[in-house]
């Protein structure tokens, strides 16, 4: 075996999830009375301070604006579905035996909601989300408390996902790594700036995924 370990992201990794983001965000700025194209949801809200942007909306606080988000995202992700083959992969690193890990930067009320609806949840030994941490990716942080949990050293481990911060957490802490590219995020992504994080390995389908773990 190549890995002991594989940590995955969620969204946009397991799940084409990054459109019910957006349709999440839209759904919390109705609550201001607020609304924007999905274009500019994007350049507002993704991967952007939330505190800068609750202000801006003249939430009251942003616990507020948390929890219109958090509402946002328990009803958007009712529609989430698995990318092909994820199941299988993860059937796979099951039966070779390597310890499975989702590192997210999602809130947990996100993740303890779909993933035993996706059938999913009792396929990794390890959860860590926005909750558990004081830096998100692209921080090490996500990932050396995954790997201190499942006992397991950073060369033994891959990280895989599909953003920048994934890529770049994974390289700080050590692990290998594993770029989701899919012409499907183009609208959240940048594809020069995602190469040039210099991933060990690039796939545009999951079933690549057999051979980049090593899987038998």
């Amino acid at each position: 075996m190549k890995y002991r370990a594989a940590l995955f992201d969620f969204d946009g990794t397991l799940t084409p999830s990054l459109p019910l983001w957006v349709k999440a965000f839209h759904i919390a700025v109705e609550k201001v009375g607020a609304s924007y194209t999905d274009e500019e949801v994007i350049r507002l809200f993704f991967y952007r301070n939330w505190a800068e942007a609750a202000a801006e909306l003249k939430f009251a606080s942003l616990e507020e604006f948390r929890e219109e988000i958090h509402r946002g995202l328990r009803i958007a992700f009712t529609e989430a579905v698995l990318f092909p083959e994820v199941i299988a992969v993860l059937d796979r690193c099951r039966a070779n035996g390597l310890r499975t890990a989702i590192v997210t930067s999602a809130p947990r009320v996100v993740l303890e909601d779909v993933m035993p609806r996706l059938q999913i949840h009792e396929h990794f030994d390890y959860v860590i989300c926005a909750d558990d941490v004081k830096n998100f990716k692209p921080h090490p942080e996500p990932v050396l408390t995954t790997l201190g949990v499942l006992k397991c050293l950073p060369h033994e481990a891959i990280m895989i996902g599909d953003s920048t911060a994934d890529i770049l957490a994974g390289k700080a802490a050590g692990t290998a790594t594993a770029l989701f590219l899919t012409a499907g995020h183009s609208p959240f992504h940048k594809e020069d700036a995602l190469r040039a994080t210099n991933p060990d390995h690039i796939f545009s389908h999951h079933r690549e995924l057999h051979s980049i773990i090593g899987l038998a």
